[in-house]
């Protein structure tokens, strides 16, 4: 893979997401508060006496583990209620938020024990948390709450461990999309600021993908759109465990937003978005028909439309662009060989080579670059240095996916 193509690939841009509110609040820092006798629950209130110095988050796409240094900035003993939001949506379970009145029962409390197996420990003993309804006109809708008892000036390290997963859904259309949240306004309760903040992301998901708004993955022929609310520190692969690892280093915070982690998926936006795809495909269609899991997406996106038009007025340069463009946003470290990536990169070999005039034997492909105006078959062989520098380093590792 090229010099170049490397580092693009680890560009990261920040996008702001515009994910719909139905998130599952399900990371989060603890906050302070008290349960409250008017109100009625757990309510979330400033402190000036204890802060919390730092913490170290570690999100999975399934589970949390979050460590956090509380220092007592008395020089007297302190007793304070810490409190874990909890976003439920009743029957509908976590992130399903509708306004639903919830019920404050034995039953609904399992639901979310069941659903979060929380634990959490206090300078490495058992901390014990209760399940709290929050008080009224409150976001969220329970709190696991404890109590942490300081001495003078004492620092206490809180470990919470959790399981939870991204939200999720789809619709008829094709649009899905996974998002990840934790909640970092609730630790904003405490006093001063949050010092060190370090936020680890654990993801199966190729977010080296973030230097472009859309991504077309070849595989699956889906389109994606990604996004950080934060801009990553640093993002690597890590080839033992076969994830992705993005590191965010937040300092002297009040955290006044949270951390968001989006991706979208689609398996239909406008032509004019993304028109190399849909040309490819149309050229291709029938080599691309003989796979099952194609037809379908292949039909609306290929079969109910008619691109000879256009290819036949495409010029050489416009074609090139568009093979360009399949390179670049359908391969990289991510597309895994299979039969339909051994179409594409076949193709995008012979549309090179077709371009500097080639002849080819198999009739297939004679046929497929005769759809325009300006391949005339003229040589019979051609060698390295009849390419541009670009075109030799697309069919250079073009190949691996033959």
């Amino acid at each position: 893979m090229g010099e170049n193509k490397i580092k693009n690939m680890k560009k990261l841009i920040v996008l702001l997401s515009i994910i719909c509110l139905s998130f599952a609040f399900v990371f989060a820092d603890d906050g302070r508060g008290i349960e409250d006798p008017i109100l009625g629950g757990f309510q979330l209130y400033d402190t000036e006496d204890i802060e919390m110095t730092d913490e170290v988050v570690e999100i999975w796409e399934d589970h949390v583990c979050v460590k956090f240094h509380f220092t007592n900035l008395t020089h007297e003993a302190k007793k304070v209620q810490i409190g874990f939001p909890v976003y439920w949506g009743g029957e509908y379970g976590v992130g399903a938020h509708e306004e639903v009145v919830l019920k404050d029962d034995e039953q609904t409390r399992t639901m979310i024990d069941d659903y979060y197996k929380f634990k959490s420990t206090c300078n490495g003993k058992v901390l014990e948390r209760k399940l709290v309804a929050s008080a009224h006109g409150d976001m969220y809708d329970y709190y696991y709450v404890a109590t942490l008892q300081f001495e003078a000036d004492e620092v206490l390290e809180v470990i919470d461990s959790y399981n939870a997963g991204g939200k999720s859904g789809s619709d008829s259309s094709g649009y899905g999309y996974h998002s990840w949240e934790y909640i970092l306004t609730t630790g904003s309760t405490w006093a001063n600021v949050i010092k060190s903040a370090e936020i680890i992301f654990h993801s199966k998901h190729d977010w080296s993908k973030y230097q472009r708004e859309y991504l077309w993955n070849i595989n699956d022929m889906s389109y994606y759109s990604c996004g950080f609310s934060y801009k990553p520190d640093e993002a690597r692969f890590d080839n033992v465990k076969d994830e992705w690892v993005i590191k965010w280093n937040l300092r002297n915070i009040k955290p006044k937003e949270n951390w968001k982690a989006d991706i979208n998926t689609s398996y239909r936006l406008p032509l004019s978005d993304r028109e190399s795809q849909n040309y490819a495909a149309f050229l291709l269609k029938d080599m691309l028909a003989q796979f099952p899991e194609y037809y379908e997406m292949l039909e609306w996106k290929v079969y109910s439309y008619d691109y000879s038009d256009s290819i036949k007025r495409m010029s050489k340069k416009d074609f090139f662009d568009c093979i360009k463009d399949l390179y670049v946003s359908g391969f990289d470290i991510d597309t895994k060989k299979t039969k339909i990536t051994k179409v594409y990169a076949q193709f995008i070999i012979n549309s090179i080579y077709a371009i500097h005039g080639y002849t080819f034997k198999d009739e297939k492909w004679k046929n497929i670059f005769s759809n325009f105006n300006w391949y005339v078959p003229s040589v019979k062989s051609l060698s390295n240095k009849d390419f541009t520098a670009e075109e030799l380093e697309m069919i250079e590792e073009l190949k691996s996916f033959r």
